[in-house]
Formats: structure tokens, C-alpha cells, sequence
């Protein structure tokens, strides 16, 4: 199958030339899902093998591959096509293997344990994801090869190259078979994995919505509760002569009511404490009496006359502390009097968080005006620290909704940075209160339900390529033995040709409609080739006495030829001439016995004139 090795100087400008074809193919992948790709730059090695031999292969496998280190961000892909390129080569070149047999041995003999051990034990990849990765470059290049099959066998067909074999119709029917399963198989593969992947990301992008209305609804429904009752606690402040120990007794009231409240108190016009609760704050310092006139809330809460909710700041009554001021001015006769304060633990907004986001894999974290973390599931995010978003490339799937890759870093693969992807969501939490709400879900468990159907897939497909190579090898032959039987029936007919009648050569029947009538049609012509070679053979019995014969009939002729024209002895006078035997002859008598000629008698126009001139006479004039 393999063409002869042409010289150097072609080898290594072939390996040139397919190992750029092989870099510029690879570039052009065909993605399952979220970055595990079929490429087809081995396409073009699988080639060199066959027409310029294992170095050149080699040298291209790693041109080819080098597109790999930018695709996938590590160079142990590259390393296992070079060694595809020279296993494959050995076995073709030196132990004269088939292309496509020698590639399935590769990778169920070497190709397998070195991606297990280049991606789970130096990328550190999970077992599920090595499996993956293992099922996928395994049937990739069994793909490849084929392919490479294909375009070298239709190269041998249509060029027919001095020195190369045309193409045996058992390879064609061999390859034929083959592609029809496997090439629809992987097209139908990547389109339904394409399709759960689309699902699964629209699945998750409804999911984030759902869970980011609640989280929402939740946050409005817990603040609005609490805020509502210190808009109580103002209106029974706002009531003309209020008394303090009544006032005392609804801010001890709330508190208790409502344990999310850190502190509660009251404040007159001035800003001065005059109910609060705690009367004694955990450092014990006495709250009543204390002037909050410094605090940035009292100027806007004036101006305002509106409640108002801030954002995250530190606790200043106390040990500091991150809470939430929940506001409500005193307005008497339209005019401020004072205003209410609820401050709120930041602690117990992040259980309304928690509880929300509990019954799904998510994270929530609310953001103040400032971008401030107020508070958040994730662990790592203090509150009152700044929310810095999650870096990497964005990809917009909704609006304020991101599919956000993490950026490339050493030693990390492309998959591995698409399993560590989010899916970004922000949302106001209300036109009254602009807080903002992040969700963040991770693309993790889709990573993994697609892993799974994916490796499912790839191993039906690889058992169907396999089943489909072995069926279509014995289908192949058998297909093809009547024809082989035929050749060498064609091969040694001319041997049996001489034999004696009734020999005449007997071909098997075949099951196949084409191939019988193919044997009866070579029965006939064996049998039509036999009579015209026994007429031959009984000609050539008489054909020397026939020769024989035929000669002296033409010496015969030639002779007489010759004495016709020789010098004949003819009389001056009367014209007779002389035989041998010295005889006188009529002249009509000595030319009919030496020539087939006849005679028949007449008189010329000037004999007849003189032997009978009153002819002459009678005639008209003109």
C-alpha cells in the first residue's frame, strides 16, 4: 500500500508542506462541547507515513500538532502525535501493517496509558475527564486515518503514479464500508452533545433567572419587613407629646421581635439618642443621651423627609462592626423632628442568602451602591470588601447574563478552565433600593453531565468503528472472492486451454446476481475460446499439405508466366508460332493452351477493306 520512498530532499520538503496543512487543519476544529475538539491535522501525517516514510511523519506530526499548545494550553498533545506518527510509521514501513490497523494498535497500546498519564498525572484532570479525552483522541485518529485512507486510495485511482499499484476493489469496498458508518456516527455524535450542551446552558441561564428572583423577592420581603417597623416606630414618635418611656418600650419591643436587629433607637431633632436598644452597648457604654449629629444619614434624612436604607458601613456604637441603617425621619407638621434607626447585622442577610441559595449549586452576593460586599455565600468575599468581577473572557448569553471562562494559566488545559466557568448574572434588587445582586453558577455539574453522554457516545462509536472494521474486512473478502476465483481461473486458463473437450473449467455459484452472470459469461467464453483453438489446431494439421499444393500451382503458374514471356519463335508470314517440340501452332491455338484466355473471332476495319472492299461501297455517304 505504501509508495516508494522518494528522494530526500522530497521527503523533507513533503513533510514541510503537510506538516503547515496539518497546523492550518487543526486550527479548523470541529467542537463536541465546551473545548474538547476534533482536529484533523493528522490527516496530512497519516499521508506522509504512507508516501515519504517515519522521519518526515514525525517531523510533520510536530508541526501539525504545535496548534494544540495555543488550542489547549499544554504541549502533551503534541508529544503523543509525534509518537503516534512513529509508531504508526514502524509498523507500516517495517512490518508492512495496514494504515488504519496500525493506528488501532497505537492507541489501544500506547496511545491510551500515555494520556493517562500526561493529562491525570501532570494536568492533574479527573479520571472522568481523562477517560474523556482518551475515547475522544482515540476515535479521532482512528477518523483521521480513514480518511487518510480515502485520499490516498482515490490519489493511486485517479494519478496512477509510475511504480504504485492501482487501488484493489477489496480496499475500496473495505474504506467504503467503514466511512458510511463512521463518518454519519461522529456527525450525529457531535450534534446531539452540541444540542444537550445548548440545552444544559439555557437550562442554567433559566435556572439563574428563577433563583435571581427569588433571591430578589426574598431580600425585599426580609428588608421591607424590618424597615416597615421602624417606619412604625416613627409614626408613634411623630405623635404630638410622645412619651420616652413608651418610645423605650417599642424599640425594646422590636428588637426582641425581630433578632436581625443589632440596635434600635431613636433620635429627636438634634440628633440626640432618647430611646434605645440596648441601653448599654457590648463595649458598656450607655446608648441614651449620645449625639449621632456627625452621622452622614442625618443631612440626607432632612433633606429627604423619605426613609432611606444605606449602605454597608462600619457599626461606630460599640465593637465595629458591619451593619445595614435602616432609616425613618420623624416628620411632625411636615417638618423633621428626628428620625428612627434600625441597624441591621450584615450576618443575618447573608442567612436569607444561604437559605435562598441552599437547594441549588449557586453563589449570592449583594452589593451596596458602591460595590461594597453587604453579603455573599461565597467564602471568600468579606463583607465590606470590594467586589472585584470574575476575571477571564466573557461571553454574553442574556442581558447582564455571562458565560465567564477563567483566564489561561500555566499548567491548567483549556478544558480544565471551562469546567472552572461560571455563569454570571447581575440584577438590581429594586429601583427603590439599587443594591445589586451577583449570581454566580458554576458550569461544573453541566461539565459533568456532558463528560458523561459525550463518553458514552465516543465508546458506542469506537465498539461501532470497530465492529464496522472487522464486519466490513469479511464482508470485503467475501465480496471480493468470486472475483479473485475469477482472476485466477483467468490466470490459469491458458494452461488448460489445449485440453480435451469436456474439461472445460467449472467456477463455484455465487449467491450474488452479478457475480453468477459474471461466471456463466466466462464459462461461455472458455468454452467459444476452446472450439476456436481446436479449429485452430486442426487447421494447422493441414496446413503445411495445403501450403504444399498451393506452392506448386503458383511454380505451375510461374512458369507458365515466365514462358509467356520469353522469346516464342513466331513465322514472319503467317504468324504461327513454335512450340517446344518444334511444332507450328495457330497463334489463338498456342496462347489458349498456356493462358486461360478464350478467343472470339472478328475482322479489323482494315482487313475488311481489303479482303472485301464492296462493303466498302454500299455504305452511305456520311
Amino acid at each position: 500500500m505504501p509508495a516508494p520512498l522518494p528522494p530526500l530532499r522530497s521527503q523533507l520538503l513533503l513533510a514541510l508542506l503537510f506538516g503547515v496543512a496539518g497546523l492550518l487543519l487543526n486550527a479548523l476544529r470541529l467542537e463536541i462541547f465546551f473545548s474538547v475538539d476534533v482536529i484533523f491535522g493528522s490527516v496530512f501525517v497519516m499521508l506522509v507515513i504512507l508516501r515519504a516514510g517515519v522521519g518526515p511523519a514525525v517531523a510533520a506530526a510536530l508541526i501539525a500538532g504545535s496548534t494544540t499548545v495555543v488550542l489547549w494550553n499544554h504541549p502533551w498533545a503534541l508529544v503523543v502525535f509525534a509518537c503516534e506518527a512513529f509508531m504508526v510509521g514502524w509498523l507500516v514501513r517495517r512490518r508492512a501493517w495496514d494504515l488504519l490497523v496500525a493506528d488501532i494498535a497505537f492507541w489501544a497500546v500506547l496511545g491510551a496509558p500515555l494520556v493517562w498519564l500526561f493529562y491525570h498525572q501532570a494536568l492533574h484532570i479527573d479520571a472522568q475527564g481523562t477517560v474523556l479525552i482518551i475515547l475522544k483522541q482515540a476515535v479521532n485518529g482512528i477518523i483521521n486515518t480513514l480518511l487518510a485512507y480515502l485520499i490516498h486510495l482515490a490519489w493511486r485511482a485517479w494519478r496512477n503514479p509510475k511504480g504504485v499499484a492501482r487501488p484493489a476493489f477489496r480496499s475500496v469496498v473495505f474504506v467504503t464500508m467503514v466511512s458510511l458508518v463512521t463518518f454519519p456516527a461522529l456527525i450525529y455524535l457531535t450534534a446531539f452533545v452540541r444540542h444537550e450542551a445548548r440545552q444544559g446552558e439555557q437550562d442554567l441561564v433559566r435556572r439563574s433567572a428563577g433563583l435571581d428572583l427569588v433571591a430578589r423577592q426574598a431580600l425585599q420581603t426580609w428588608i421591607g419587613d424590618r424597615h416597615q417597623s421602624v417606619a412604625a416606630l416613627a409614626s408613634l414618635a411623630a405623635r404630638p407629646d410622645p412619651r420616652r418611656e413608651d418610645l423605650q418600650r417599642a424599640v425594646e419591643a422590636i428588637r426582641t421581635a425581630m433578632p436581625a436587629f443589632k440596635r434600635v433607637g431613636v433620635l429627636d431633632v438634634h440628633a440626640d439618642i432618647i430611646a434605645f436598644s440596648p441601653l448599654v452597648d457590648d463595649l458598656g457604654h450607655p446608648s441614651l443621651g449620645r449625639n449621632l449629629a456627625d452621622r452622614p444619614y442625618i443631612p440626607v434624612l432632612r433633606e429627604s423627609l423619605s426613609p432611606q436604607v444605606s449602605d454597608v458601613v462600619m457599626d461606630r456604637v460599640g465593637r465595629p462592626e458591619p451593619i445595614v441603617l435602616l432609616l425613618v425621619p420623624v416628620v411632625r407638621n411636615g417638618r423633621y423632628d428626628g428620625c428612627c434607626v434600625g441597624a441591621v447585622d450584615a450576618k443575618q442577610i447573608q442567612e436569607v442568602l444561604a437559605i435562598v441559595a441552599g437547594s441549588v449549586d449557586a453563589w449570592l452576593t449583594l452589593l451596596d451602591r458602591s460595590g461594597h460586599v453587604i453579603s455573599s455565600t461565597r467564602k471568600d468575599l468579606a463583607r465590606m470588601s470590594a467586589f472585584t468581577p470574575s476575571p477571564g473572557e466573557r461571553r454574553p448569553l442574556a442581558e447582564r447574563v455571562w458565560h465567564v471562562i477563567p483566564p489561561a494559566r500555566p499548567g491548567r488545559s483549556t478544558m480544565q478552565r471551562w469546567g472552572e466557568s461560571i455563569i454570571l448574572r447581575e440584577g438590581i434588587l429594586s429601583p427603590q433600593l439599587p443594591w445589586t445582586v451577583v449570581l454566580e453558577s458554576p458550569l461544573a455539574p453541566l461539565n459533568g453531565d456532558l463528560a458523561r453522554i459525550t463518553i458514552q457516545g465516543l465508546s458506542t462509536l469506537l465498539l461501532l468503528i470497530l465492529l464496522t472494521i472487522a464486519l466490513a474486512y469479511l464482508l470485503s473478502r467475501r465480496f471480493t472472492r468470486a472475483i479473485a476465483r475469477l482472476e485466477e481461473a483467468t490466470r490459469a486458463f491458458p494452461e488448460h486451454l489445449g485440453e480435451t473437450p469436456g474439461t472445460d473449467l467449472v467456477l463455484a455459484p455465487s449467491r450474488i446476481a452479478e457475480i453468477q452472470h459474471l461466471n456463466d459469461r466466462f464459462q461461455q467464453m472458455t468454452h467459444a475460446l476452446r472450439v476456436s483453438f481446436r479449429e485452430l489446431n486442426n487447421l494447422k494439421d493441414t496446413l503445411e499439405l495445403r501450403v504444399a499444393t498451393r506452392t506448386g500451382e503458383l511454380q505451375t503458374a510461374l512458369d507458365t508466366i515466365k514462358t509467356l514471356h520469353g522469346i516464342i519463335p513466331i513465322c514472319a508470314s503467317c504468324k504461327k508460332i513454335r512450340d517446344d517440340q518444334g511444332s507450328w501452332n495457330q497463334l489463338e491455338t498456342y496462347i489458349s493452351q498456356h493462358t486461360e484466355a478464350d478467343f472470339s473471332h472478328g475482322i479489323c476495319p482494315d482487313c475488311a477493306k481489303r479482303l472485301h472492299p464492296e462493303l466498302r461501297r454500299r455504305e452511305p455517304d456520311g
